[in-house]
């Protein structure tokens, strides 16, 4: 599954706060996600990968240029993260984050989005909340425990505790 974990509406601080393997999947799954939803509004010419395009996030990145806009913002956030963790040089790129670099942002923002931008989908199983963030930390909080790990300094999010709710998703306030 493809997902974008929306930890924060700062996306340098929401990537930091990313697990390690979340780092490299966010590069990986998100560079897809915009390169199909590319695609879908009808970018050509190019090899470009194309997956889940029936995925609320794909979804959720070809409705508005803004959308899709915001979504290359965090990819690219988590391209920082992920030469810092594991000590990459500016000259290097993940090959995923390579490929949408290379599309060309006037042809991008002159396809046709047809809707208006919004929160993110709450790509989150039976964690949901009224924020988008809310509903991200809750799920990471309690479904994602198994994966925490965080390379060089940094550390646990601080707001983990308050997301915890081992009773289950119908036992949070948000």
């Amino acid at each position: 599954m493809v997902n974008a974990f929306w930890l924060d509406r700062d996306l340098e601080r929401a990537t930091r706060w990313l697990v390690d393997r979340h780092v490299t999947s966010s590069v990986f799954e998100c560079s897809m996600v915009l390169t199909t939803a590319a695609q879908l509004r009808g970018y050509e010419g190019e090899d470009l990968y194309f997956t889940h395009p029936d995925h609320p996030l794909t979804r959720w990145a070809a409705r508005a240029l803004e959308n899709w806009e915001y979504l290359r913002e965090y990819t690219a956030r988590a391209h920082d993260e992920w030469r810092y963790r594991w000590d990459h040089t500016e000259d290097e790129f993940h090959g995923s984050w390579a490929t949408v670099r290379r599309l060309d942002g006037d042809r991008i923002a002159g396809l046709d989005w047809p809707g208006d931008p919004g929160d993110p989908p709450q790509a989150t199983g039976e964690w949901k909340a009224d924020d988008y963030v809310d509903a991200y930390r809750l799920y990471y909080a309690n479904e994602k425990r198994d994966l925490f790990r965080w390379a060089k300094d940094r550390e646990p999010p601080p707001w983990l505790s308050a997301y915890t709710f081992p009773e289950g998703p119908d036992t949070h306030p948000y």
